[in-house]
């Protein structure tokens, strides 16, 4: 077997001059015969040979997040990719659209109608628009099938929003495709996490479904594959929002399955390194994994062999740079159709990069976020997570289109009196949660400043009252006495790992009347034209 990529890269991990890697290098060499530096620029020629042999190619994308630059290069990179090879297959792994902006949720469905790709599947964030409800909305505009396998009605619950786009076939858990002679099959997985990367709002929404546990999944997923070879299939791909960690256990533990093309975990898989994104199923049979990252950064292109049984005999898998590619004038031309031209807010004095979402530092984006979750709640506290912020904020004039990609969530704020031990036990949870969970970082703040300890607790909390007055907190033995108006967005008070002392619903004083992306764009508005400059300011030291 040819791999692209080579296993010299087992060096990079490690792994080559280790058990498993001699194993698996050994492994393959033996099961077919070849050399692992076998030059692959001449073995793709055709879609299909005469001996039997079967050429696809696929080009994929995912985590796009709602960003419309980033669909409108990846159009781009679509159309000369087709153009090159018109057998080729596409494939969006979740996450295209986020947020509650309903009207660019549907802008984004149209584009991917003018992509047309051979699978998709849906990620958490489709569902961040109502649940169940807001998804069916949008896929009532879809000209392609959606697949989503682990997704099932809950039987408690009467009605459900999905049924009409199951009966109309375009929700499905799988499909099979025909070219040239040859059947494909596809099968879709969402997120088994799903509910708990989602908002409380979102949750509510979502009563009438219910995602399929590990077990579950794989259990129903080999089931998925019996029947598609049962009719013929013997080329069969995932479309996974899995993350990596549920891709590899997938392709060692599932039979059948030649390639998951995977999203979630953000993971950047360029070449085919074994035991990295290239495993034998249980029956022995190659299983290539893909990702490509987040947020339109980049995508991928791979081309793989089968034999006459449907088995890969030669791979080759590329991460591609998106960025440097033009604009599809088709995607911009829908873009202003449906939202309108952009409108420019202010203007911002220099480039501002966004921060991972798991870190425990400042994010001068998200203490601006957090300055005008202030200003426009009136709490004393405000609160939030880094991972509501998707983008940088280059220098130069702002328009509205780029804050919605920026932050493409419009989660609702509300306004919650807190303890003083509430207020710390949030903090304390979110730094928890980064070692715990390699989830949600420094909580974000307006109103505060405060320093985590070499002993991964916060100190030195200082309230900052609007009358340059302030008040140190007790960190240490924090008051469930004293109360504060803490205002924070709807993703937060969902209580993920480490926040769940902010899901309190029946603590909350006041619904904003604005969400958190208009707080965000009046609060740029609000300077007149006057050049904004956005920068760390202290609010938030680490110890060392």
């Amino acid at each position: 077997m040819f791999i692209n990529n080579n296993f010299s890269k087992l060096d990079r991990y490690g792994l080559k001059n280790t058990s498993f890697g001699q194993s698996y290098f050994t492994e393959l060499q033996n099961k077919y015969n070849v050399q692992a530096n076998q030059s692959s620029k001449d073995s793709f020629s055709n879609s299909s040979k005469s001996d039997g042999e079967v050429v696809s190619r696929d080009i994929y994308g995912n985590d796009f997040h709602g960003h419309l630059k980033a669909f409108r290069k990846f159009k781009t990179a679509v159309d000369r990719f087709r153009a090159q090879h018109p057998d080729a297959q596409v494939f969006i792994s979740g996450d295209s659209w986020v947020g509650a902006f309903e009207k660019k949720n549907e802008a984004i469905m149209r584009i991917q109608n003018l992509i047309q790709p051979d699978g998709y599947v849906l990620g958490n964030h489709e569902f961040d628009n109502k649940g169940s409800q807001g998804v069916s909305k949008i896929l009532d505009l879809a000209t392609f099938t959606t697949l989503a396998m682990n997704i099932k009605k809950n039987d408690s619950v009467a009605s459900y929003a999905l049924q009409d786009d199951v009966d109309a076939g375009r929700l499905a858990s799988s499909k099979i495709v025909e070219r040239n002679g040859q059947k494909f099959g596809y099968i879709g997985l969402v997120p088994i996490d799903l509910l708990s990367r989602v908002s409380q709002q979102t949750k509510d929404y979502t009563k009438d479904m219910h995602v399929m546990d590990v077990e579950e999944t794989k259990k129903a997923l080999q089931a998925e594959v019996d029947k598609l070879e049962s009719q013929g299939v013997n080329k069969i791909t995932l479309v996974s929002h899995l993350g990596i960690d549920a891709d590899r256990l997938i392709a060692q533990n599932v039979s059948g399955i030649d390639i998951i093309h995977g999203s979630h975990s953000h993971d950047v898989l360029d070449g085919i390194v074994p035991g990295k994104n290239f495993f034998m199923s249980k029956r022995g049979e190659p299983v290539l994994i893909t990702q490509a990252g987040k947020n339109g950064h980049k995508y991928g292109v791979s081309t793989v062999v089968y034999d006459k049984d449907g088995k890969i005999i030669k791979a080759q898998n590329e991460i591609k740079d998106l960025e440097s590619l033009p604009e599809s004038l088709a995607v911009k031309t829908m873009e202003n159709v449906y939202l309108g031209q952009p409108e420019v807010i202010g203007e911002i004095a220099h480039e501002v990069k966004s921060k991972p979402e798991t870190v425990l530092e400042e994010s001068p984006l998200s203490s601006f976020l957090s300055d005008a979750y202030l200003k426009f709640s009136g709490a004393d506290i405000a609160l939030n997570n880094m991972g509501g912020i998707r983008a940088s904020l280059p220098a130069g004039p702002v328009t509205d289109r780029d804050i919605i990609d920026l932050m493409p969530f419009y989660n609702d704020v509300h306004v919650y009196k807190l303890s003083e031990k509430d207020v710390i036990d949030a903090l304390n949870g979110a730094v928890q949660a980064l070692r715990k969970y390699h989830r949600t970082g420094a909580l974000q703040v307006a109103g505060l400043r405060y320093t985590i300890g070499k002993d991964d607790k916060v100190k030195d909390v200082i309230l900052l009252r609007k009358d340059g007055t302030q008040e140190k907190l007790n960190s240490q033995n924090p008051s469930t006495d004293k109360f504060f108006n803490v205002a924070y967005n709807t993703f937060v008070a969902g209580g993920t790992e480490g926040l769940e002392v902010l899901h309190a619903p029946e603590k909350i004083v006041k619904k904003c009347d604005l969400t958190e992306t208009q707080m965000f764009v009046d609060y740029i508005k609000s300077f007149n034209g006057k050049p904004i400059s956005i920068k760390e300011d202290g609010r938030i030291k680490q110890e060392v």
